[in-house]
């Protein structure tokens, strides 16, 4: 039977180890297919989570990787049931091709295969192991020996085909199907190979050689144009599908770094390389307009490598005056916003109550763990909380009990970024939650539940801070000197509704008058998206970027209102 014509099974697991004895198998995801058929087309994909115990765990890291959650197990079948299902079809694939055993295309069969024989060997009834694998893996390995990575995803794109996240069975089925289909008419036309014998002879009696070097797909020639100015550039696979979209301040430095040689990358970037093919670009006057476009483009796209900057699940949410209210939409009663992160406004309103109440009572259990402000697997006890917020209360006896609670906190909020200024710690984003590096290496301590509490209110007014910043960027007017630009002339960019109203360059600083200064605060809030909140955000690290470098800047925000160099270094201060 020629190998095009071979009906196969492919198969795929997801475990929470790398082996049988360190890890269990949580969804076997498995289909029957030819080389002849699409893989996008492949029709009868079974995929089945596996039924385990109500204390089971699922590592943070697969839940993650998977999307898997312990609740969606407890619905899961029965393994013994699915494993008779998969022995029913391996047997029909095997009578098909008139053969003792069945075909069986797995990508990256050695980790499978100790998985497989454990099932076997518990949910067999002691019938013959009926597979005989294939590897696209070691089969990519000899095919492709310089390409920098050859993972399932990476294999897929370089092959042109275009994929959904990779997380779950039944897509890394289809991906397997897409492998195989291509590989044997590589391996057909460059290699002689037409039958099952001629594969695994050629599998099992040739030595891969991966090559110390990388050879990208990229062709040198595309790298020889590219200009050195401002702009986006865009890797795409050979189908046209955007995979990363980046920007620079110099295009050519910024995408012939990725292909230099020695140089180190992360693993997501190097499978990127693995597949990008053709590249775009798009130049601009400015630093600052390309990284407007980056995050404009990346919401329009949502390339699979990036990371920060994609709209994903993330909206815009706006809360009431005593933060236990959230709306999508400001109102009359929800006027503090936009908000990205509302747990951490859910923390700030749970030490508020706890504030009020003037202390720990035994009922507060649940408003106390959610005032950390960390996961809830993370959570200490609630005795060692409790012990947390006594010291907490003592500690800023003073300053809570000098006022209204939230005026409290956010007198509290100030002093706590003041003093993580004094002590010169790195700035980090206003998601990160500080205290949870912490968490996962020591025990939780009454100490350390007192310095969550810190970081989370930090963290609440860090956000307020921000939310207003941003709307009144949206109805603004910045001129900035960029290096060098001749003559003295100067950029100049006038915001409306948070959209580049227009753009110009000038011999003089005279920064126009924004056009739509008059709006109200909530007219301004009612404009603001998450497409909108990213823009500003990135607008205001570019101008934290010309302040850093001591250049000449100005932001206007009303026909008196105007932000120089020095009022703008007191305003990054508390952003």
């Amino acid at each position: 039977m020629a190998l095009r014509d071979l009906v196969v099974l492919l198969v795929d697991c997801q475990t929470t180890g790398a082996n049988p004895k360190s890890g269990s198998v949580i969804e076997i995801g498995w289909a029957r297919s030819d080389a002849l058929h699409d893989g996008e087309k492949t029709a009868g994909i079974n995929a089945h989570l596996f039924k385990q115990p109500s204390d089971f765990e699922i590592p943070r890291r697969v839940q993650k990787l998977t999307g898997i959650e312990p609740d969606d197990l407890l619905e899961g079948s029965n393994p013994e049931d699915v494993w008779a299902q998969i022995l029913s079809t391996a047997e029909a694939v095997a009578g098909l091709n008139e053969r003792q055993t069945c075909p069986t295309v797995i990508h990256f069969a050695k980790f499978e295969i100790p998985f497989l024989t454990d099932l076997h060997v518990r949910f067999g009834a002691n019938k013959d192991f009926p597979f005989t694998f294939i590897c696209t893996h070691e089969m990519s390995r000899r095919l492709f020996p310089d390409l920098p990575r050859r993972s399932i995803r990476a294999i897929a794109g370089y092959l042109g085909h275009s994929l959904q996240e990779l997380r779950r069975c039944r897509e890394h089925v289809q991906a397997t199907a897409l492998i195989w289909r291509e590989i044997v008419s590589i391996i057909e036309k460059k290699r002689g190979i037409h039958s099952l014998e001629q594969l695994l002879q050629w599998i099992h009696g040739s030595k891969s050689s991966i090559s110390s070097s990388r050879v990208y797909p990229m062709s040198a020639r595309k790298l020889h144009s590219i200009p050195h100015k401002p702009g986006v550039y865009r890797m795409l696979r050979s189908n046209g599908d955007v995979l990363y979209v980046g920007k620079a301040s110099s295009i050519r430095q910024r995408v012939r770094s990725y292909f230099r040689k020695k140089v180190r990358h992360p693993e997501h970037i190097l499978e990127m390389l693995s597949q990008a093919r053709q590249l775009d670009l798009t130049v601009t006057e400015s630093a600052l307009e390309a990284a407007i476009l980056e995050t404009d483009e990346i919401k329009r796209f949502s390339p699979p490598y990036n990371v920060a900057l994609r709209k994903g699940e993330r909206n815009v949410w706006f809360c009431s005056n005593d933060f236990d209210e959230f709306s999508p939409a400001p109102t009359a009663e929800h006027r503090i916003g936009p908000i990205v992160d509302r747990e951490t406004m859910v923390g700030f309103a749970a030490v508020r109550k706890v504030v009020e109440i003037g202390g720990v009572s035994e009922a507060a259990g649940e408003l106390l763990l959610r005032g950390l402000g960390v996961p809830e697997t993370y959570a200490p006890e609630l005795q060692v909380v409790k012990a947390g917020y006594e010291i907490f209360l003592t500690k800023h006896r003073d300053i809570l009990h000098a006022g209204a609670a939230s005026q409290s906190l956010g007198e509290l909020a100030r002093q706590l970024w003041l003093q993580r200024k004094t002590e010169k710690l790195e700035e980090k984003d206003e998601t990160e939650d500080f205290a949870l590096k912490s968490i996962e290496i020591r025990a939780w301590t009454a100490n350390s539940v007192c310095r969550s509490i810190e970081s989370n209110i930090m963290r609440a007014g860090h956000a307020m801070r921000r939310a207003r910043w941003l709307v009144l960027l949206t109805e603004s007017s910045l001129g900035w000197m960029e290096l060098p630009f001749p003559d003295g002339n100067c950029f100049v960019v006038v915001f409306e509704n948070g959209q580049i109203l227009y753009r110009r360059v000038q011999s003089n600083g005279q920064i126009p008058i924004p056009p739509g200064h008059r709006r109200s605060f909530l007219q301004r809030q009612r404009s603001i998206d998450i497409m909108t909140y990213d823009r500003m955000r990135v607008v205001t690290t570019e101008i934290r970027r010309v302040v850093s470098e001591n250049r000449w800047i100005e932001l206007r925000l009303s026909p008196v209102n105007t932000l120089g160099y020095e009022k703008l270094l007191s305003v990054f201060r508390w952003l």
